[in-house]
């Protein structure tokens, strides 16, 4: 939670200065993309993200409320698996390239949000275990 906001701070503070993933968006993409039940924390965060950085909470905020059911969806008929959640991320970045971001951030945010999304599973694995 402290690195999302630490993100959201330096994409509020170097926007205009130089090309820069979501960090905020990337970490809480990864949390709610490794483990559906953060989202009782990370869906607040998202709509604090979507409040500071765009104004209005209609961007970002609509896509992550449904990923916790489109994920129960997936499991429940496909089975848990990275595709499903892959597309899911693609989602996020697509809505973020509608609210202006460039390619090049949505991509740099889809090569931030997937290795801390692997390491979140992995850890949330060896809990379980």
């Amino acid at each position: 939670m402290l690195f999302a906001l630490l993100g959201l701070n330096m994409n509020m503070a170097f926007s205009s200065s130089l090309m820069q993933p979501d960090w905020a968006l990337a970490l809480l993409l990864a949390s709610l993309v490794a483990q559906r039940h953060n989202w009782l924390w990370v869906l607040p965060l998202v709509m604090l993200h979507d409040a500071v950085l765009y104004w209005s909470l209609e961007t970002s905020f609509v896509v992550f409320a449904i990923i916790p059911f489109a994920m129960i969806y997936f499991d429940q008929h496909l089975g848990p698996g990275l595709p499903q959640r892959l597309l899911l991320v693609l989602l996020v970045l697509l809505a973020m390239f509608y609210d202006g971001w460039s390619a090049d951030s949505c991509l740099l945010t889809l090569c931030l949000c997937v290795p801390v999304w692997h390491l979140l599973a992995r850890r949330y694995a060896q809990y379980a275990a």
